[in-house]
């Protein structure tokens, strides 16, 4: 796990990095913003084939309190669920930005330009589904956080081809709130 951290530019000096019994651990809540660099490890830790697992704890009352664990080598079952997206998010974004198309060169060559000098540690892609059955990316700095870029691709795989040909070691996560 040190080699992941040190790929992702994490400092040593890090408090969310916690020895557990003798092996690296990374805490944090889903609540807080910096939950991306929880994924952003995970994916880390996936691409050069070290194992990892996930352990959840949901407080359900004050005695009471729900554990779950995530292995990379078991199996995870998910079902598919329509997303609607919430207006007043939509509402507070204000200004949209551009969708750089990535199945044309043109669209390619726009986005670039436009996460040109982004450094993969700095960043993210939040991947979605768009209101038009196309596969979306919000390019998401980690801090200050802000959405960069948006593109789109006919599918997820093109999508992901595109987005690491443009910006490579980009690290991925699915889309939480609703279509990308």
């Amino acid at each position: 796990m040190s080699n992941a951290l040190d790929a992702l530019g994490f400092p040593e000096e890090d408090d969310r990095v916690v020895d557990q019994d003798g092996r690296l651990g990374f805490v944090t809540c889903s609540h807080e913003s910096d939950c991306d660099d929880l994924f952003a490890l995970i994916a880390e830790l996936s691409t050069s084939g070290e194992t990892w697992e996930i352990q959840f704890q949901t407080d359900l009352a004050p005695e009471k309190m729900l554990s779950l664990t995530l292995s990379r080598h078991r199996a995870v079952v998910a079902h598919e669920q329509a997303v609607v997206p919430d207006q007043a998010e939509a509402d507070a974004k204000g200004v949209q930005l551009p969708v750089y198309d990535l199945d044309d060169r043109v669209g390619q060559v726009s986005f670039q330009r436009a996460v040109r000098g982004a450094k993969p540690q700095e960043i993210f892609a939040e991947i979605g589904a768009g209101p038009d059955g196309r596969a979306k990316a919000r390019i998401v700095q980690r801090s200050p956080r802000r959405v960069l870029a948006e593109a789109a691709a006919a599918d997820e795989p093109a999508l992901r081809a595109a987005l690491r040909e443009a910006i490579p070691k980009l690290m991925f996560t699915v889309g939480r709130r609703g279509p990308a």
